[in-house]
């Protein structure tokens, strides 16, 4: 990315637009005594189409926004609390907030002083906007974090938090280690949805490559994709996939029910590996599938609805052999629980 040269004969632009002391007040939400200072920071610069910013914050929201400009904007709200209202208005005073180049990308970047305990504390939170066509990565220890409106790739995560991501076209990957994901209209590149406890949703995903979304904890849903490969899991909680049209498609759960729907127009030779410890498994395939079929059940009953012909061993909790014609496979096994297929 060749932005250097750029950045350089327009750092000069980059500014200030506001630096105001705000509102001093006690606060009783638990640190009892903590007084509380705010600050608003605002920042501007000249930035070309195409290029990366990063950001990253130890305690506080970020909110990116593309739009139509040639500039980024950051308004960046810190937040100080000490034992005085001195201590605080003092302490958000000593934060700079500023727009760096770091190689290829554009930082913003908080400097902060280093005397910070239990009892003194700093907060950032951003809202940004850029052009459109920006690659992002972000990443907040304790904050939420929305992207939207993007043409680039987009890297997000937090580690405690929700994370969205709306309207992006390019790689998507949005991480939370406690927090929801939720991910909605992309298109253009694999999608990565990850969270260590929460639900994980992705919605109206088109034309991409692999879609994964995992939870270790909660549920997870897909709804109107159309890509090469899904695979969604979930240690405890549901899976479920809602008009889905790939070549390849798992979905596994530890403790949960799965539930799969193919569009009627999905590949007749889809290929198809379900999976959970505890709990029952509901397939719809494509109108026209054909292929392999495996399906077996530790503790429950298997069901396939008529008029699909299976050939191969059929038993109440076991059945192999081949529906039509065709190279597609369908695999479903669950310890306990029933499996219908239709």
């Amino acid at each position: 990315m060749q932005i250097r040269g750029f950045i350089t004969q327009a750092a000069v632009l980059a500014f200030v637009l506001l630096s105001v002391a705000g509102c001093i007040v006690i606060d009783g939400d638990g640190w009892s005594g903590r007084a509380k200072s705010e600050r608003t920071v605002e920042l501007q610069h000249l930035m070309p189409p195409g290029s990366a910013l990063a950001v990253s914050t130890a305690s506080g929201s970020i909110d990116v926004t593309g739009q139509e400009t040639d500039h980024v904007q950051v308004v960046a709200t810190i937040q100080a609390r000490a034992a005085t209202e001195q201590e605080a208005q003092e302490l958000a005073e000593q934060v700079e907030i500023s727009i760096q180049e770091s190689g290829d990308k554009l930082v913003v970047k908080a400097d902060r002083p280093d005397n910070l305990h239990w009892h003194r504390s700093i907060s950032i939170s951003y809202v940004i906007t850029v052009p459109r066509q920006t690659h992002v990565d972000c990443d907040s220890a304790s904050g939420s974090l929305k992207l939207r409106d993007l043409t680039g790739n987009v890297n997000a995560h937090t580690a405690s938090g929700s994370v969205e991501g709306v309207q992006i076209k390019g790689f998507v990957r949005l991480r939370s280690s406690s927090g929801s994901v939720h991910c909605e209209n992309v298109s253009g590149g694999d999608v990565d949805l990850d969270t260590a406890s929460g639900g994980v949703r992705l919605s109206d995903a088109l034309d991409v490559g692999t879609c994964r979304a995992h939870s270790s904890s909660g549920s997870v849903r897909v709804q109107h994709v159309q890509a090469d490969a899904v695979r969604m899991d979930s240690g405890s909680g549901g899976v479920t996939a809602e008009d889905v049209t790939c070549a390849h498609l798992n979905a596994r759960s530890g403790s949960g029910h799965v539930s799969v729907a193919f569009a009627p127009s999905a590949p007749d030779n889809v290929a198809v590996d379900l999976g959970t410890g505890s709990g029952g498994i509901s397939v719809t395939m494509p109108r026209a599938f054909a292929g392999r079929v495996d399906l077996s059940v530790a503790s429950g009953s298997v069901h396939i609805d008529q008029p699909v012909t299976v050939q191969g061993d059929i038993g109440k909790r076991h059945v192999t052999g081949t529906i039509g014609e065709g190279t597609g496979s369908l695999s479903a096994h669950t310890g306990s629980g029933s499996i219908d297929v239709r």
